[in-house]
């Protein structure tokens, strides 16, 4: 008889882990607000606009960030000036002190460009000397790809 009521629970219990589960994976697949994030980072100095989006590379509970810089200047130096006055708001916002995220750097103004296509085609490259001086392993020519750990160490002059 008590292995009867053990059995009887078995297929409930499976099922409201089973719901629990599916509950706790969708809370996390969730986009965070960027909204903050994209404001703060347009009135970092050397930078005209940014755009902040939100992407899910393998898995939803993989968070990432796109960012989109739009800079005064789109020298080597000038991609380093802007990582580094960016790099505190990052570590000092709630979303982008937690994700991984990728900068792309496109000069002028947003509203230079027609389209988010036409910008990407103005990509500002991100060359090996410019990893170097933020002290960040080289990630390719165009974006600027960090972890929580790299932005707070940008951050702090390390």
């Amino acid at each position: 008889m008590a292995r009867d009521r053990v059995g009887r629970f078995r297929i409930p219990a499976a099922l409201a882990l089973l719901a629990l589960g599916s509950l706790a994976l969708a809370g996390c697949a969730g986009n965070p607000d960027v909204t903050d994030l994209e404001t703060q980072l347009s009135e970092v100095d050397g930078v005209n606009d940014a755009t902040v989006s939100v992407t899910h590379s393998n898995f939803p509970w993989e968070t990432q960030l796109v960012v989109t810089l739009f800079i005064e200047d789109a020298t080597e130096d000038g991609v380093v000036d802007v990582a580094r006055a960016a790099a505190p708001v990052f570590v000092a916002d709630p979303v982008g002190s937690r994700h991984d995220v990728s900068i792309y750097f496109i000069p002028g103004q947003q509203s230079d460009y027609e389209s988010d296509f036409d910008a990407q085609g103005k990509e500002v490259p991100v060359t090996p000397d410019v990893a170097a001086a933020l002290g960040v392993p080289d990630t390719g020519p165009y974006s600027l790809r960090l972890s929580p750990a790299q932005m707070s160490a940008i951050a702090d002059g390390e």
